[in-house]
């Protein structure tokens, strides 16, 4: 007896469980290339989890497609939005704004000098200042420290020094005693200022002293210890 042939329900519900159980894997492997695209994959259906590691690299990001939106700032500092007119930038923030400080000039001086006067003049301390293309601007300062050892005679000792740029008159100070020849001394300090404006080439400023004893015989012995400190005060640089 032949067996009953199966009816046409029961050969649709038979087909669609097969389709069920095995179509996924069937279209996994029989998908036509880039036959699936944007319009086929649901938001965030593909995750870090279905990504290999460095799967996904700058050739396979569309340029543009990842901005301040898409990354965490608090990780990527963003392109900096702002700047500093006067001074200089100091830090960012996180948004690329810029936090400004004034910018220190430039300074430049030399260690303690220190010579022996004998009645001529004596260059004392010197220090090296660049010039921009067109030009800048300094304010120097000069301390003198100047220590005297009475001779053997009463004396009125002058001591004199000058602070200027090579070929100026500069400015000048001096320090005035009474000796009375004996085992005692006299100190004495000698401020100096000079505004100085130099272009082209570097320039120097030099402090000078000299001494004068009145008598001269039985001179003191004197020494003085000179500073420089300068300060950039402006730039012009058309460079």
């Amino acid at each position: 007896m032949r067996p009953p042939r199966p009816s046409a329900p029961l050969v649709v519900s038979f087909l669609a469980l097969f389709v069920a159980l095995g179509g996924a894997s069937w279209a996994a492997i029989h998908l036509p290339p880039n036959s699936v695209g944007t319009a086929q994959l649901q938001n965030f259906s593909v995750g870090n989890a279905k990504l290999k590691p460095f799967s996904v690299g700058s050739g396979k990001i569309v340029p543009g497609a990842v901005g301040a939106a898409q990354v965490n700032s608090s990780q990527i500092q963003l392109r900096v939005t702002s700047s500093c007119p006067i001074g200089a930038i100091q830090s960012f923030s996180a948004s690329g704004n810029v936090t400004c400080t004034p910018a220190l000039p430039d300074e430049y001086g030399t260690q303690p000098q220190s010579a022996s006067l004998a009645g001529a003049q004596k260059q004392i301390a010197a220090v090296s200042l660049p010039a921009a293309q067109t030009g800048s601007s300094y304010l120097a300062f000069g301390n003198v420290q100047v220590v005297e050892v009475e001779g053997t005679e009463s004396q009125s000792v002058a001591v004199s020094c000058s602070m200027s740029l090579a070929g100026s008159s500069g400015t000048q100070g001096e320090f005035d005693s009474n000796l009375g020849g004996g085992a005692n001394g006299a100190l004495g300090t000698i401020p100096l200022v000079l505004p100085v404006s130099i272009a082209g080439s570097p320039q120097t400023v030099a402090i000078d002293c000299t001494d004068i004893a009145t008598p001269a015989t039985g001179a003191p012995s004197i020494t003085v210890t000179a500073t420089i400190h300068a300060v950039q005060t402006a730039v012009d640089d058309d460079k």
